[in-house]
């Protein structure tokens, strides 16, 4: 298994700036190999931590917002108050997402297939099997800091 550097990530992340948009630039197998890796596994996270709290249903504030009590924190789900009128959230230290994209799993299964073909360079094969897992890892992270941007403003308002 492969380090991807911060730095790597960034300098790929400007090939398109660097070189131009449909050029024809090629990432070793091993590193699309571990931004698929590190992709899935940011997909599926496991909670790290939870928090619960007591929401009075029906009767707000000062400043009209939900009255709710504060948050407390506990290591597993089992530790948590599970009774009416509770509020409970998982946390995580990266944030997932429900499902792996659709898109990202069939990137991945199309580039598994081309590195047990192991076609020539020529073909293209593999920099279509590298551009497609890249697309779709960097589309499902973006999802996921949308998701995670909508949470933090629930969250806070």
């Amino acid at each position: 298994m492969i380090t991807i550097t911060k730095g790597r990530l960034l300098t790929i992340k400007q090939w398109r700036e660097t070189y131009g948009p449909g050029s024809n630039v090629v990432l070793p197998a091993e590193e699309a190999e571990e931004l698929a890796r590190i992709a899935l596994a940011s997909l599926e996270a496991e909670p790290m931590a939870w928090r619960y709290r007591y929401v009075k249903k029906g009767v707000t504030d000062f400043q009209g917002k939900p009255w709710v009590g504060d948050w407390k924190y506990v290591p597993t789900k089992e530790d948590c108050n599970d009774r009416p009128n509770y509020e409970i959230q998982a946390l995580f230290t990266v944030q997932p997402v429900s499902l792996t994209p659709e898109g990202l799993i069939k990137a991945v299964r199309f580039y598994e297939q081309v590195k047990r073909e192991n076609p020539p360079v020529e073909t293209g094969a593999w920099k279509d099997a590298v551009d497609w897992v890249l697309q779709e890892a960097c589309q499902a992270v973006h999802w996921c800091r949308q998701i995670s941007a909508l949470q933090e403003q629930e969250n806070h308002s």
